[in-house]
């Protein structure tokens, strides 16, 4: 399945470890590129301007408005405090 959307979307950025509880941070109409490829398919989230971010994260949730959502785990990340970066992250599907 594809993942592909350029333009707004929510983005949950969340942290997630066993024996501790779930944080999360909601970051609404974000100005995104998602791309996917592979099997197991990894996307790639590329964001215009900084979001926020809990400690630690481990999880992302993308919500576009079409309905889709997509989810999984942070493979790599780079997310700098006063610009453009990006996020990669596994989908079981």
């Amino acid at each position: 399945m594809s993942y592909d959307h350029q333009g707004p979307a929510s983005v949950i950025t969340a942290s997630r470890h066993l024996g501790t509880e779930d944080d999360e941070c909601l970051n609404e109409n974000a100005n995104i590129k998602m791309t996917s490829s592979g099997k197991p398919t990894i996307v790639r989230l590329d964001f215009d301007a900084p979001l926020t971010w809990p400690g630690n994260p481990n999880f992302v949730t993308v919500n576009v408005p079409d309905g889709t959502s997509v989810s999984g785990v942070i493979v790599a990340l780079e997310r700098p405090a006063d610009g453009p970066g990006w996020v990669t992250f596994t989908v079981d599907d």
